[in-house]
């Protein structure tokens, strides 16, 4: 595909007819030179022929040697030929004739980790060649850019734009990314990472669509995908934790009790997590639910009476009522308390009431009054506030009861008058229409709310108390007497009784003594008898002679006892078939007595 342009010149005719009419006038004009002016013309002929294609050729010569192109393996020479471009690679070594623009261009290199964007000007096209290789731009082409591929780690992603469609697209790795013609590259991101106990909640852009993801998960986000809220934990339900869930398409609420980790779904988010309510047996809860509708829940209708629990269902909520609070015995002022869950056990409030008895007297009385809810239906359709009906109806009943009588009679007897009040409310129907008893009324103390009427009271009240204690000494003293009196009486008892029991101890002793005594000698005479049965056949004889064994052997010990001075020995006459005077009395303490 060479294109080789020599140039030869050439004489003219019209210039050699030129010439020649040149010469024939100057020949004319000269007269007679005519033969020498044709010779001179000839010989210039001749030279000026010699001399052009002297020329001719060294221009052609000189034109060859500078024509002689010589290109590398990397070079590129660009030849801009209005009828065409074109190119010529290298390894390249020939004569090159042309008189039209040449560009020498290198040859480009891509590495593995590069790309080349190149463009066709006279197209407009674009081409993306890659790496690793060696190549020629083509006669209308332009290198746009060189860039270095993207190397994406396994834990990466990039993020990519077609610039022509507007296209997003998300590339993962691990690998080495080569972005296309019309794409740029955002930024390189970390992939998602779900544990087990997490999710991600992911929000399209353009669409607004959700979709919920869970772990354990490594994954890449769809493109135009966000997470607002970030990686989240999940939700571990439990026997006492739920989890309330609004659908926010449909706007309706549900409650999640399946116990383990919970993830809300896609359109789904957690309103509150509402836990397990325990309601012991002396314990009620009242629930209200969308409609208005009241509902309780009371611990003694659990299984065996053992309480109850259950978890709050959707659109419901607990009733929480604020009953005044007389806990505490100041009542200047009362404070409110916040009740979510009635206690049905008996309650207790202090009363501090100011009444007037029949003769003028104002009094300052101070108590305790004992109630208890046994109709929380009841309760709640009558009232919003039952301790504060029960402190102010006491109060009524108080005011009422001692204004009919004097000071003396209050002082008297006002736990009558207390005890009468106290029944005479407790039949009138006021806490049985609120769902409530009135178990006791106890008076504390009272006192008078004038100066001088306290004192005078209080002189009343310390000789009273003065009476009392010494009865109470008195009365003392006589359980003590009669305490020693008891005592004593105890004591005599149980030594009669040691007595009678040492006497039987002794009586066994002698008896058992006695019987022991007893066998030894029937087994002595039974030894000695038996033993004479041979030489003494008759037992007559034999028992004979076991009695004067007996009997002598009852004398030697009379008669070591005799001896032995430590005895004394008494004789009947029969005894001694003897007459015996015993006139002395001066024997010594070793002789007997006779």
């Amino acid at each position: 595909n060479l294109r080789h342009t020599a140039w030869f010149p050439s004489l003219s005719p019209r210039c050699s007819m030129m010439a020649d009419t040149t010469d024939l006038e100057l020949g004319h004009r000269q007269h007679g030179r005519i033969v020498k002016v044709d010779r001179l013309v000839s010989c210039r002929i001749m030279q000026c022929c010699c001399g052009v294609v002297a020329i001719t050729a060294v221009a052609m010569l000189i034109t060859v040697l500078a024509s002689i192109r010589e290109l590398g393996p990397t070079e590129q020479l660009l030849i801009k030929d209005p009828a065409g471009f074109y190119v010529i690679n290298g390894p390249f070594r020939d004569v090159l004739i042309t008189h039209y623009g040449i560009e020498h261009r290198d040859g480009v290199v891509l590495q593995p980790e590069q790309y080349a964007i190149v463009k066709d000007e006279l197209s407009g096209e674009f081409r993306d060649i890659d790496g690793p290789q060696r190549f020629f731009l083509g006669a209308y082409d332009k290198l746009e850019r060189l860039s270095n591929k993207i190397v994406l780690h396994k834990e990466q992603y990039a993020v990519l734009k077609n610039g022509l469609t507007g296209e997003p697209r998300h590339e993962a790795g691990p690998q080495l990314l080569h972005p296309g013609i019309y794409d740029t590259v955002g930024e390189v991101k970390l992939k998602i990472v779900l544990e087990k106990d997490q999710y991600v909640r992911l929000v399209d852009e353009v669409s607004g669509s959700e979709r919920v993801v869970s772990g354990p998960l490594t994954f890449v986000p769809n493109p135009l995908e966000s997470a607002p809220n970030g990686t989240e934990r999940m939700l571990y339900l439990d026997t006492d934790l739920s989890a309330l869930v609004l659908n926010r398409t449909t706007g309706q609420q549900h409650l999640v009790t399946a116990q383990g980790a919970f993830a809300p779904g896609p359109y789904e988010e957690i309103v509150e997590l509402r836990p397990l309510i325990h309601v012991l047996p002396h314990e009620a809860v009242i629930v209200r639910d969308a409609l208005g509708q009241l509902a309780v829940h009371s611990g003694a209708d659990g299984v065996s009476g053992a309480g109850m629990s259950f978890f709050l269902p959707p659109y419901c909520k607990i009733l929480s009522m604020v009953w005044s609070d007389y806990s505490d015995t100041d009542h200047s002022r009362v404070g409110k308390l916040q009740v979510s869950k009635i206690d049905m056990r008996s309650r207790h409030i202090f009363f501090k009431y100011e009444v007037r008895t029949s003769d003028n007297v104002k009094l300052i009385l101070e108590g305790t009054v004992f109630w208890q809810i046994t109709n929380v239906t009841k309760m709640i359709q009558a009232t919003p506030d039952p301790e504060g009906d029960v402190w102010h109806h006491a109060r009524s009943a108080l005011i009422e009861a001692v204004s009919n009588t004097t000071l003396a009679d209050f002082m008297a007897g006002f736990n009558n008058i207390i005890m009468e009040s106290f029944h005479r409310q407790a039949a009138d129907g006021f806490y049985k229409d609120r769902g409530v008893i009135l178990q006791s009324m106890g008076l504390t103390g009272f006192d008078c709310a004038d100066a001088e009427t306290a004192k005078i009271l209080q002189e009343i009240i310390q000789e009273t108390t003065n009476r009392m204690n010494r009865l109470t000494a008195q009365q003392s003293e006589n359980d003590v007497k009669a305490a020693e009196l008891s005592a004593d009486i105890q004591l005599e008892k149980q030594r009669t009784e040691l007595i009678r029991t040492q006497s039987e101890n002794e009586r066994l002793r002698s008896q058992m003594k006695g019987e022991a005594t007893g066998m030894e000698m029937v087994r002595g005479a039974a030894s000695f008898i038996d033993g004479l049965n041979e030489s003494v056949p008759s037992v007559e004889t034999r028992v004979e002679l076991y009695q004067m064994h007996e009997e002598m052997k009852g004398r030697n010990q009379d008669t070591l006892n005799l001896a032995s001075g430590k005895a004394s020995l008494f004789l009947t006459p029969s005894d001694l078939k003897l007459r015996l005077d015993t006139r002395s009395e001066t024997a010594t303490s070793t002789s007997p007595e006779l």
